[in-house]
C-alpha cells in the first residue's frame, strides 16, 4: 500500500481548469460579444469563384458572393467570440472600405488588447482560487508557485510585460520567477504538460503539498483585426485566405498543474502523448505590404483532423484501459469547428460523452482545451454519489501547429476518489 500511494504521489494532477470567453456567460459579457458569423461573412465580402459548365457555356456559372449563412450552414459556426477591443478595430475597417493592406497601414489599432489583458488576469485568479478550495484551505501563491508557462500562437512586445502584471494582480508573483513562453498553436498544452511536469520535480515540489505550476493560454486577435474588413480581390475566392478571421474566437485560460494528492481527490494524469502528423504547416501568418494576416490550407486541415484526432482519442482510452468512449465523463475533442467534432464523436461513438461550444464562440486556438477541461471538471463535481456517481474519466484529443507542423497527441486522466 506505502508503495501504491508513492508511485502515485509521483504523477501529476490537474487541480483546476479556467475559461474565460469574451461574450460568452455572464463572466464573459464585460469583455465583449458573440458577432453573429453572418455579419463577418458580409464584412469580408468572400466570394465563390465562377464554375464552367462543361463545355455548356449556357450552364456556366458567374463568380458571385457568398452568402451570410455560409460559416453556419457549411461548418457549423453561428456566432464567433470578440473582444471589444478586436470588434471595434474590426468595424472600422469595414466602415472604411479598405482592403486588407490599406486599412492595416491607415486605420489605427490600440497597441495592446486591454480586454484580454484583464480576462487573463481574471481566469488566472480564478483558477488558483479553485485549486485553494479543493482542500478549504488557502495557500501561498507567491510561495508555491514553481513554474509559469504561457500559450499562445502570436505574442507582442507587451505581451510578457503584461502577464507579469496579471501576475502580481492574481498575488502569485515570485522575484525571479520568469515566464516561459511557448509559441504553439492548439496542441500546445501537450507540450506544456511535459514542462509542468518536470519543474515539479523540482527539490521544492517534492517537499511543499501546496507546490504548483501555473499554465495560462490567450488567444487575441486584435493585430488582424483589418482582416475582418474587405478582402483584397485576390483573395476574396480563395476560402484559405479568409477563413481563419473568420472562424477564430478570442479568449483566455488558465490551468493549476500539481503533484498528485496521496489522499485522492484530484484528476490525475495517467497518461499523455504526442506524435507529428503532417511534417508541413496547416495555419501560417503570411505578409503582404507589411499587412499581417493568417492563412489556414481548409481541405487539409478537414482531413487531417478526420485521421489523427480519433487516433489521438482511441490511444487515450487505451492508456485508461477502457474499451468503450461511452463509459467516460468527457471526451474532449479540439474544437476546430463544429461540423468536425460532431463528425468525430459520431465516429467514435461518443457524442453523448462529448461537449462543444464552438458553434457559440468559434475556435478559440490552444485556450479550447482549457474551456473543455472547466466544464468536464465542473460538470463531473456536479453528480452525485446518489445517482450512482461520476464516472471517473476524461481523454483530451488535441491536434494543432507547431514548429510549422502538425501534432496530435492525448491526454489520459483520471479522478482518484478520496
Amino acid at each position: 500500500m506505502h508503495s501504491a500511494r508513492a508511485e502515485h504521489s509521483k504523477k501529476i494532477a490537474i487541480k483546476s481548469a479556467k475559461a474565460l470567453v469574451p461574450g460568452y456567460g455572464t463572466s464573459g459579457i464585460p469583455f465583449g460579444r458573440l458577432v453573429p458569423s453572418s455579419d463577418i461573412v458580409s464584412g469580408i465580402r468572400p466570394r465563390r469563384a465562377a464554375r464552367g459548365g462543361r463545355g455548356d457555356p449556357h450552364h456556366a456559372k458567374p463568380a458571385e458572393d457568398l452568402p451570410g449563412s455560409w460559416l453556419k450552414t457549411l461548418l457549423g459556426f453561428e456566432s464567433i467570440a470578440t473582444t471589444h477591443a478586436t470588434q471595434s478595430a474590426a468595424e472600422e475597417a469595414i466602415a472604411s472600405g479598405f482592403e486588407w493592406s490599406r486599412a492595416s497601414a491607415e486605420l489605427r489599432k490600440p497597441p495592446a488588447n486591454d480586454d484580454l489583458e484583464k480576462m487573463t488576469t481574471q481566469v488566472i485568479d480564478s483558477a488558483l482560487g479553485e485549486y485553494e478550495n479543493q482542500r478549504n484551505r488557502s495557500r501561498s501563491r507567491a510561495r508555491s508557485i514553481l513554474g509559469h508557462i504561457h500559450l499562445a500562437s502570436t505574442a507582442s512586445v507587451r505581451t510578457p510585460y503584461a502577464l507579469l502584471e496579471s501576475r502580481r494582480a492574481a498575488g502569485c508573483d515570485k522575484a525571479g520567477l520568469p515566464i516561459m513562453s511557448l509559441l504553439s498553436g492548439c496542441s500546445g498544452l501537450l507540450f506544456a504538460l511535459q514542462q509542468a511536469r518536470f519543474l515539479l520535480q523540482d527539490e521544492q515540489g517534492a517537499t511543499d503539498e501546496d507546490a504548483f505550476v501555473l499554465i495560462s493560454c490567450s488567444n487575441d486577435l486584435l493585430p488582424f483585426a483589418h482582416t475582418r474588413g474587405r478582402s483584397p480581390a485576390g483573395h476574396s475566392e480563395d476560402i484559405d485566405a479568409w477563413l481563419f478571421q473568420a472562424i477564430f474566437g478570442e479568449g483566455a485560460g488558465a490551468i493549476v498543474v500539481g503533484r498528485a494528492h496521496p489522499g485522492g481527490g484530484d484528476w490525475v494524469i495517467e497518461d499523455m502523448g504526442r506524435e507529428t502528423v503532417a511534417d508541413d504547416w496547416r495555419v501560417t501568418m503570411v505578409s503582404e505590404e507589411g499587412a499581417p494576416s493568417m492563412v489556414i490550407r481548409a481541405r487539409e486541415v478537414g482531413m487531417t483532423f478526420r485521421t489523427h484526432v480519433p487516433r489521438a482519442a482511441k490511444r487515450g482510452l487505451d492508456a485508461l484501459g477502457m474499451g468503450a468512449f461511452g463509459g467516460l465523463h468527457r471526451l474532449c475533442v479540439h474544437e476546430s469547428n463544429p461540423n468536425l467534432v460532431a463528425h468525430v464523436a459520431s465516429t467514435l461513438g461518443a457524442s453523448n460523452v462529448v461537449h462543444s461550444i464552438s458553434a457559440e464562440v468559434g475556435t478559440l486556438a490552444a485556450v479550447s482545451v482549457f474551456s473543455l477541461l472547466e466544464e468536464a471538471l465542473r460538470s463531473h463535481g456536479s453528480h452525485g454519489e446518489g445517482d450512482g456517481g461520476a464516472r471517473d474519466a476524461i481523454v483530451c484529443a488535441l491536434i494543432g501547429e507547431t514548429g510549422n507542423s502538425v501534432v496530435a497527441g492525448h491526454v489520459a486522466l483520471r479522478f482518484a476518489r478520496a
